[in-house]
């Protein structure tokens, strides 16, 4: 469900989450580093639930939890879904701008955090919008050119505790430019 749909945050049942399969768990996972999070457990001696983000211990009002989880985390967190193309967590060092000609003073150095044939998911600090046209050069690339993407969505630095970066979907690669992210992903 969570690649075919957009989602603001989600609740995890951690029960369930403890007595799931290896392959659910890994998908369970991917989504508690993605999404906002609200903890849902169940108080059998209260015969309740309890309900908590994952940052804070459990709050004794479930409703204001709720609330807060909703109005805090969720509203400010752009809908989006998991990605179906297989991402791997590599760091390629890049340089990114937002001009294809890279002048100096607007030009930044970085990393990404994973790679897919599709787009990355790039560390900044650096606050972009939706739909904004980025840049990209890989120093390890032999091809040297300039990769343009867009930016898909924005993890804000400071927001959550997730690392601050722009998932990227690359516009067009070049033939050599596809076979490295190809060697990368699969050596």
């Amino acid at each position: 469900m969570a690649t075919k749909n957009a989602y603001n945050g989600i609740l995890i049942d951690i029960l369930t989450l403890v007595r799931c399969s290896k392959g659910e768990k890994a998908i369970a996972y991917e989504c508690i580093n993605f999404y906002p999070v609200l903890r849902v457990k169940w108080e059998a001696r209260q015969k309740e639930i309890k309900l908590s983000p994952l940052e804070q211990t459990f709050s004794p009002d479930t409703e204001s939890a709720l609330s807060f989880f909703i109005e805090t985390r969720c509203k400010s967190f752009t809908a989006r879904s998991l990605r179906s193309n297989d991402r791997k967590q590599v760091n390629l060092n890049l340089f990114y701008c937002t001009d294809a000609s890279f002048p100096a003073q607007d030009t930044h150095r970085s990393f990404t955090v994973n790679v897919s044939l599709r787009g990355v998911f790039l560390h900044t600090k650096r606050d972009f919008k939706e739909g904004e046209r980025v840049w990209l050069r890989f120093i390890e690339f032999s091809d040297q050119s300039p990769i343009a993407a867009t930016v898909r969505w924005s993890q804000r630095w400071g927001v959550t505790r997730c690392i601050p970066g722009v998932g990227l979907m690359f516009e067009e690669l070049t033939a050599s430019q596809e076979k490295e992210i190809q060697r990368v992903l699969y050596p």
